[in-house]
């Protein structure tokens, strides 16, 4: 009897170490004391020797204490060949605690195709971030080709509480893509909305925009705090409008945490949302028929135990 109880035990003890470890992989046990980077953008410049890659990483202290020395690591690596064809890395100092910046480091590719850029953010020599984008850095585009501007998504941070804790200051950074040539001067309208008669409008004039270059718009709201907001973004080109969209949820504000980035999908204006394939239809956190069948089965075990004492 001793030894069947203790094999249950032992059962019981593998089940519950098997529940958590698959807890902690699926990222439903993940701290936000950390440092780790939040986004990166990609713009590229044709040069006389190639194409200048232009990495900005934004990175994010969310501990009570400023951080260690830190580094970025940035690689470029040709994807058919799996060879590094750049690497680069950077010291970028400390960052102050429950802050957010970026660093830009830039790099030469020898000729057009795809490329996967990877960064990575050390502290002291150990990795604690990583990000990977699959770009493609075209031939060197004709100056009469227009651009194509493409909205991509929407960055959001509530930065500091005012008028006591009433209402927030917001940076909004959309993210746009120019996949044609070079752009005229462009300026990027940012509305959020609560209803037709309460609309916040902010712009953002960001210049022209070079073939392939990845940039971020930024604004800064002062929104009641309590409200549901549907935000929106509108670019012109030479005052004509060349793309808009709409973020593809409403937005609570009182329910996002102080001072750590969100990221919101935009779809376009005259396009349908992309549905996503069942690889990726997965929400973030454990995997819940797994979490669900370990717990009945550690719930099995203590019925059967009882019953039989």
């Amino acid at each position: 009897m001793d030894n069947m109880r203790y094999m249950k035990f032992s059962i019981l003890i593998f089940i519950l170490i098997f529940t958590f470890i698959c807890l902690i992989f699926s990222g439903c046990l993940r701290e936000y004391d950390e440092i780790h980077i939040t986004d990166m953008d990609i713009m590229s410049v044709p040069k006389d020797t190639g194409t200048e890659l232009t990495i900005t990483t934004y990175v994010q202290n969310n501990q009570n204490t400023d951080s260690g020395s830190l580094t970025l690591r940035v690689t470029v690596e040709d994807p058919s060949t799996n060879l590094n064809v750049a690497e680069k890395e950077t010291g970028i100092g400390y960052i102050k605690s429950k802050s957010q910046t970026y660093y830009r480091v830039s790099l030469i590719v020898p000729e057009p195709g795809e490329y996967l850029i990877e960064v990575e953010l050390l502290e002291n020599g150990n990795v604690l971030s990583g990000d990977v984008d699959l770009i493609t850095v075209k031939a060197v585009k004709d100056a009469k080709e227009p651009a194509d501007i493409l909205l991509t998504d929407m960055n959001l941070v509530i930065k500091q509480y005012v008028d006591g804790v009433s209402k927030v200051v917001v940076d909004v950074s959309p993210g746009i893509y120019n996949q044609g040539g070079d752009s005229g001067p462009l300026t990027m309208e940012v509305r959020a909305m609560v209803d037709p008669y309460s609309v916040y409008t902010k712009s953002d004039d960001m210049g022209m925009i070079q073939g392939s270059g990845r940039v971020r718009g930024n604004v800064q709201f002062i929104l009641p705090k309590n409200s549901e907001y549907t935000f929106s973004v509108n670019v012109e080109e030479n005052g004509r409008t060349v793309v808009s969209g709409n973020v593809d949820e409403k937005i609570r504000l009182n329910e996002i945490i102080f001072n750590t980035p969100m990221t919101y999908s935009i779809v376009e204006e005259g396009k349908p949302p992309v549905v996503p394939t069942e690889e990726h239809t997965e929400s973030p956190g454990f995997h819940g028929s797994t979490a669900f069948l370990c717990i009945l089965l550690v719930f099995c075990i203590i019925v059967m135990s009882r019953n039989k004492s």
